[in-house]
């Protein structure tokens, strides 16, 4: 995987060159979403991106897309607690049909010797 520039060089990105910082974002995160093996988390980290990318388009500027995002980390980070906290419940959620069943257990007579 690259290596990040240092925070100088982004910076000075940011201010004279903001399409070629644009374009190590989508670099890097493409790279990010091709390490991983597993063709399913693949397709989940480009929905994020996407959802990330929306989320900054719809951003008036760029403190109101850094604060959306660190909204939608907050929620994650809360939905993830909820997972190590209740997890039957979120079993649940998953799978509604997999709650436990409940019956009457009958006792049987012993026959007698």
């Amino acid at each position: 995987m690259r290596e990040l520039p240092d925070f100088d060089v982004l910076v000075d990105m940011a201010r004279h060159n903001p399409k070629a910082l644009e374009d190590l974002r989508l670099r890097l995160t493409e790279q990010v979403i091709e390490a991983q093996p597993d063709p399913t988390k693949q397709q989940r980290l480009r929905g994020l991106a996407f959802q990330i990318d929306m989320e900054r388009k719809r951003a008036r500027n760029p403190m109101a897309a850094t604060i959306k995002l660190s909204e939608m980390m907050c929620w994650k980070l809360a939905e993830l607690n909820r997972c190590f906290l209740k997890p039957e419940d979120v079993f649940e959620e998953i799978v509604p049909e997999a709650r436990p069943f409940t019956a009457s257990v009958i006792p049987f007579k012993r026959p007698a010797h």
